[in-house]
């Protein structure tokens, strides 16, 4: 699945473990089954706007609240992993700008 699902699904997985909840709870609020919220929060499922709308309401969350990218809170390991992602992608020329970037950044 592409990085938005991804993205999405530890979104979801975040408010949900807020809540206290676990993925059993939550798929029976939400009225989905468990394999299909666990696909979800794994980046792997492709729920419907319904599904989403669902898990709004049980989560006590807007739709906007959840697509709000922006106020994301990201753990220290969610971070170097996006960063440590970011870099493998680039090529060595531009692996050598970041390093400038950075070190200056830094300093």
């Amino acid at each position: 699945m592409s990085n938005l699902h991804e993205i999405l699904g530890k979104r979801i997985q975040s408010f949900r473990k807020k809540k206290g909840l676990t993925q059993l709870q939550l798929a029976e609020m939400a009225n989905l089954s468990l394999k299909h919220l666990g696909e979800i929060e794994r980046g792997r499922g492709n729920p419907t706007l319904e599904s989403l709308y669902n898990l709004c309401n049980s989560l006590d969350i807007t739709l906007k609240n959840l697509f709000d990218l922006e106020m994301e809170e990201l753990s220290a390991d969610d971070i170097e992993k996006r960063t440590l992602d970011i870099l493998q992608s680039l090529s060595k020329s531009k692996k050598s700008k970041m390093l400038r970037i950075l070190s200056i950044l830094i300093e």
